[in-house]
């Protein structure tokens, strides 16, 4: 059965203790603009601006004992009251505050979104029992909010739409309502409990309507005739006639594994001991799945209302825990001092993974089980060390020119495995001319002596080294793609030649340009060299 958990942080009346609320945050630059405090019985009102003046969007509890609402336009109330101290409300602070908190939400529930401009939804779907039942949940989360200075009310519902409209307008401030009492409940609540907008709420308030109960028993006809089939839509969702979409901020997913503590952790080794916990049971929970994690992304949240976020990707997939338990304790360095007054959550998720298959494991040697030639886990470790940017790998590219016939991908690209030599023959066109592993970033001049102009060169000096060449194949002709390259390459015709000097020594060197062009003036480079 759904259920799902709305929390509403009232924007009246302000509270004056210090929290992470950018509303909060506008309070106190507004309360000490010069250094000074704001006195218990002193107003204090945050205001917006718009094409029709500047209107109070939040006010303390001094503002709310002299009459003055939301909404009420601020000549109006320095009008009443002429001392009235002023602040600028910070309306996107505030929603990028409530992106945090909802955020931080995720250590009671992985699916949380942003109730705009005032709340924060959970789905908390099979998640209560973790925290002692939905009432352990509702007392514990308005503990937290309230330790962080938020006053805030709280509903449990079997739908979106009754717990958001139950925790702004129902009597208790803490609540949570069965399916078989949700009619009963929602009965008595204002319209506006159904999230309308003003226009419809005031045409529905001018025929009477004034409680959802007003609606329960009317003709669904005339209704949906008159004010369309939005007002029916949220009925019947906040009732659970019709499913609403419930968008979490982050994507659903399907492998996790969290753990609470009993007394909040700062030290790097309690750390390490709730890291190898959460691998273990995530590598557990992968292995069911047989599937792998290329990025995983641990998290610890702090009692404060944040988290610190640790993200690792991999270069192929991998459930081993103690790989990833590595990996992430050499981490730990990026957090070391963001512990703040402790960590009470973590929890450690799979954002991506791939199909693996389960593998025999070796019966014998543990020396002979880990000589199997995987350079993964130190690619991984390279990549966790000097970033992904600097570990990379070659990756076949459509071109005839060497040097761009491979380009650098980061090893925690996906890529499907190449045949190189098909990849070499498709570039030679087919022709047995093989040519070097060992390319050189930049070809390098040589001086050559050869015996005919177009032929293979009899004598170079490499290097101020001189090499009398004993065999030369070739040559293998590469013109210029004209239509792929870059602004101030080189534009001629190459013939490379394999060389071998008297010594053994096997050099690839080419000629850039043809003699018998006149504007080419032709020079020798040498471009890699054989094993």
């Amino acid at each position: 059965m759904k259920r799902f958990l709305s929390v509403f942080l009232p924007r009246w009346p302000i509270e004056r203790r210090h929290g992470r609320m950018a509303l909060t945050t506008a309070l106190m630059t507004a309360l000490a603009p010069h250094g000074q405090k704001l006195r218990e019985d002193e107003a204090l009102v945050l205001v917006t601006t718009s094409d029709s003046g500047q209107h109070i969007t939040a006010l303390n509890r001094a503002a709310e004992q002299l009459g003055f609402l939301p909404g009420m336009a601020l000549a109006d109330a320095r009008a009443i009251h002429p001392t009235l101290k002023v602040g600028h409300a910070d309306l996107a602070g505030d929603h990028r505050s409530l992106v945090r908190l909802a955020l931080w939400c995720q250590c009671y529930s992985p699916f949380t979104r942003v109730d705009a401009p005032d709340g924060v939804s959970l789905d908390i779907t099979g998640c209560a029992h973790l925290f002692g039942g939905e009432a352990g949940l509702l007392d514990m989360l308005a503990e937290r909010l309230g330790g962080f200075g938020l006053t805030a009310r709280l509903a449990i519902a079997p739908t979106i739409g009754a717990a958001w409209g139950l925790a702004r307008h129902a009597a208790s401030p803490r609540l949570a309502v069965a399916r078989q009492d949700l009619r009963a409940c929602l009965a008595p609540l204002p319209i506006a409990a159904l999230c309308l907008d003003a226009t419809t709420l005031s045409a529905l308030e001018k025929l009477g309507l004034k409680r959802i109960g007003d609606l329960l028993d009317k003709p669904r006809a005339p209704l949906a005739a008159r004010f369309g089939p939005f007002v029916l839509r949220r009925l019947d969702e906040a009732l659970g006639h019709e499913e609403a979409s419930f968008g979490p901020l982050s994507p659903p997913v399907l492998h996790s594994a969290t753990c609470r503590f009993a007394e909040p952790i700062v030290t790097r080794e309690a750390i390490e001991v709730a890291i190898d916990r959460l691998t273990r049971d995530l590598a557990i929970d992968l292995e069911h799945a047989a599937k792998g994690a290329r990025r995983v992304e641990l998290r610890l949240f702090r009692v404060d209302g944040w988290f610190e976020a640790l993200p690792l990707a991999t270069s192929t997939a991998t459930r081993d825990p103690r790989h990833l338990a590595r990996l992430l304790g050499e981490r730990l360095d990026r957090i070391e001092d963001h512990a703040g007054f402790g960590f009470e959550a973590a929890s450690l998720s799979a954002l991506q993974v791939e199909e693996l298959a389960g593998r025999q494991q070796d019966l014998g040697d543990e020396a002979l089980a880990g000589a199997r030639g995987d350079i993964a886990p130190l690619l991984d470790r390279l990549v966790n060390r000097f970033g992904a940017r600097h570990v990379t790998r070659p990756q076949p590219y459509a071109s005839y020119i060497p040097e761009r016939a491979a380009r650098a991908a980061s090893v925690l690209k996906s890529m499907r495995s190449h045949d190189w030599r098909a990849h070499a023959r498709v570039v030679q066109d087919g022709a047995p001319f093989a040519r070097p592993l060992f390319l050189f970033a930049v070809p390098e001049p040589v001086t050559t002596l050869a015996e005919v102009p177009d032929g293979p060169p009899t004598r170079f000096e490499w290097r101020r080294v001189a090499h009398r060449v004993a065999r030369a194949e070739g040559p293998e002709r590469i013109a210029p793609e004209w239509w792929l390259a870059p602004a101030g390459a080189s534009r001629k015709t190459r013939d490379y030649y394999r060389i071998e000097d008297e010594a053994g020594r096997r050099f690839w060197l080419f000629r850039d340009g043809l003699y018998e062009r006149g504007e080419d003036v032709p020079r020798w480079f040498i471009h890699g060299v054989f094993a």
